[in-house]
């Protein structure tokens, strides 16, 4: 029975483990993965070795992703259509052979936010391996304007990226007794329209999979009567409110006397 060869488009998260074990035409010591793809998404791919390096080709032998890990894990991300892939995993240094290497495969979403806000629905797995647990997914703000964000998961962090690596807005979850608290109350933040890197950083010690959702909601203005009121004022309001109620009540007496018994004029003699 041969291996079966995984559906990117129906798993959140899959590794591939393995050993470079084979030499390409360059002499590279080089392993070969395949998998699917059922429908248009968009994948990360994550070495978590160095020196390697990892080509994803397409069934025309067309490399469609790339990405070279020196020093540290590397990561790229790719929109692919339906077909069938070749992960290509090749050492960077010639007569490194047989040397085991990680490569997780992840969806990526592309999340849209209108003016009214967005949300992105996730699953936060178990840490297995090397795997950071670390998510990213494609944020486009359509329409831009001032939002407050709601974590679902405690312990969880997150950060919303511009293409130029500055952090636009981040918030977490460390205090999960304050997980109650109003939206409308918590920070906000400006979002300009453009297209945006989410990171979700999810506990480490996710006991199985575990859905989340990460709302962002339109920050609402505060009517009046929400707005804060300075002691003074209140004490003018109440004030007025009960100078205007006791007016109403006099006049109320008043109407209510002269019903009763009418005046009456009589001549002196």
């Amino acid at each position: 029975m041969g291996v079966a060869i995984p559906n990117a488009s129906t798993m959140n998260w899959f590794q591939f483990l393995g050993t470079t074990s084979e030499l390409d035409s360059n002499l590279a010591s080089t392993d070969y993965r395949k998998f699917t793809v059922s429908k248009n998404g968009e994948f990360n791919f994550r070495i978590a070795n160095i020196n390697t390096n990892v080509k994803i080709v397409d069934q025309n032998n067309k490399v469609v992703a790339e990405v070279k890990a020196k020093n540290e894990a590397a990561e790229v991300s790719a929109k692919l259509g339906p077909g069938t892939y070749t992960a290509v995993i090749s050492q960077a240094v010639r007569g490194v052979n047989n040397r085991e290497y990680t490569l997780d495969i992840t969806e990526r979403q592309n999340i849209m936010m209108v003016g009214s806000g967005a949300q992105m629905k996730g699953i936060a797995r178990p840490v297995l391996g090397k795997d950071p647990g670390v998510q990213k997914h494609t944020l486009t703000v359509a329409q831009g304007g001032e939002f407050v964000a709601n974590m679902s998961l405690p312990l969880t962090r997150w950060a919303l990226m511009s293409k130029e690596g500055k952090v636009v807005a981040s918030g977490d979850t460390m205090k999960p007794e304050q997980s109650s608290k109003d939206m409308l109350k918590k920070s906000s933040f400006k979002i300009e329209p453009g297209q945006y890197e989410l990171v979700i950083i999810p506990p480490k010690d996710v006991p199985s999979e575990s859905p989340y959702q990460l709302n962002f909601v339109q920050k609402v203005a505060k009517s009046p009567d929400e707005a804060v009121e300075r002691p003074f004022d209140k004490i003018m309001r109440e004030r007025e409110a009960r100078l205007k109620q006791w007016a109403a009540e006099d006049a109320n007496k008043s109407s209510g006397k002269a019903k009763a018994t009418p005046y009456k004029m009589s001549l002196l003699a």
